[in-house]
């Protein structure tokens, strides 16, 4: 059975030591069966760069282009279907090699005569303009209603950021709704707003207490386990003006996160959708497991090592599932949101990587 100390002794995620878990986090090999680590290689001081890559068929020569930084060049490249954020996204992804080596800064400055090799996502889309859409509302009634949120919006208003999020959106066809709760900007799925004051007072003390059962799905490099029940403590380890980083650790602050996860389907070779059920309801939480358990989700730059093996545009995690129960009738309320097609197109893709 799997020990668990608590804050003041040394947090220690759920199976594994904290720099076993600390190097997950990091991307690097984690402890093979019997916890001896395998495969480890450390880096040697002085040792040399692989060498450059030899140019695939699709690598294109810098001419015109010349004087433009690569994350300009990679959303002239998409044909508008990638923002200037999800161009740089896509490069920290590891999806562009410049002259033969990997380049992930979208700042370069590319000049004439680089050569440049760029893989795209399989589908590209023009860039989504946010509105209310009435087909999103998953369920409404007098006191609660339940929108299917797309990734890249957020719910409320960031720090200092004047793009447009759910919240504003609801509103403008309810005005009386107010979000009980929060997925991140580029999870999509399931978001309940509170339509009077006692709703939303029912409705934030059972998230309070951890009565509102949530699942997600998520897709994630490598194959986990068929199930199992992490647990660590969360510290804050940086912060800034909308932004926040965490990881499992100890000392003062710290708090309990509890997160199980089921196998739901093995996809090829390199990934598996995951069925996850987070008990806490800490910031980044399921990433931050998941890519501490070994398995990042695919598409997560900020918590994964950028080593998927397709490129997407956003971390492929879908808030899928939302049980609770209502604020008046006191009945038990489940509801599903559909997978997204960005998000079935990614399983697709990594079929066949």
């Amino acid at each position: 059975m799997r020990s668990q100390k608590k804050p003041g002794g040394g947090a220690q995620a759920s199976g594994r030591s904290r720099p076993a878990a600390r190097d997950a986090a990091r991307g690097r090999p984690g402890p093979a069966k019997g916890g001896e680590a395998k495969g480890t290689n450390p880096t040697k001081v002085g040792r040399r760069a692989p060498p450059p890559k030899k140019p695939g068929p699709d690598a294109k020569i810098i001419k015109h282009e010349a004087g433009v930084t690569l994350a300009r060049y990679v959303v002239i490249e998409s044909g508008g279907g990638l923002s200037g954020r999800e161009a740089k996204r896509l490069l920290e992804s590891g999806a562009c090699f410049v002259n033969g080596r990997l380049e992930t800064f979208g700042s370069r400055v590319l000049e004439a005569g680089d050569v440049v090799e760029l893989r795209l996502p399989e589908k590209q889309e023009p860039r989504q303009r946010f509105s209310f859409d009435r087909a999103r509302v998953v369920h409404e009634d007098e006191a609660i209603l339940v929108y299917d949120k797309p990734a890249g919006l957020q719910v409320v208003q960031g720090d200092g950021k004047k793009a447009v999020n759910l919240s504003e959106l609801v509103k403008g066809a309810c005005p009386e709704a107010e979000p009980v709760h929060r997925i991140d900007s580029d999870t999509s799925g399931l978001v309940v707003f509170g339509k009077s004051q006692r709703a939303r007072d029912v409705l934030l003390e059972a998230f309070k207490q951890h009565e509102v059962e949530k699942r997600y799905l998520a897709l994630v490099r490598g194959q986990p386990r068929p199930e199992g029940v992490y647990k660590s403590y969360f510290v804050k380890v940086a912060a800034g003006t909308g932004f926040e980083r965490w990881e499992s650790g100890s000392g003062e602050g710290a708090k309990e996160a509890i997160t199980r996860w089921k196998v739901v389907e093995k996809v090829g070779f390199w990934g598996a959708i995951v069925e996850v059920r987070p008990e806490t309801g800490r910031h980044h939480q399921i990433r931050i497991h998941m890519a501490e358990l070994g398995h990042p989700l695919v598409g997560d730059t900020r918590y994964g090592d950028r080593k998927d093996r397709i490129s997407v545009s956003r971390h492929m995690l879908h808030a899928s599932e939302i049980e609770l129960t209502h604020p008046e009738t006191g009945k038990k309320l489940a509801l599903k949101a559909r997978l997204p097609d960005d998000f079935r197109a990614a399983i697709e893709a990594l079929r066949k990587a």
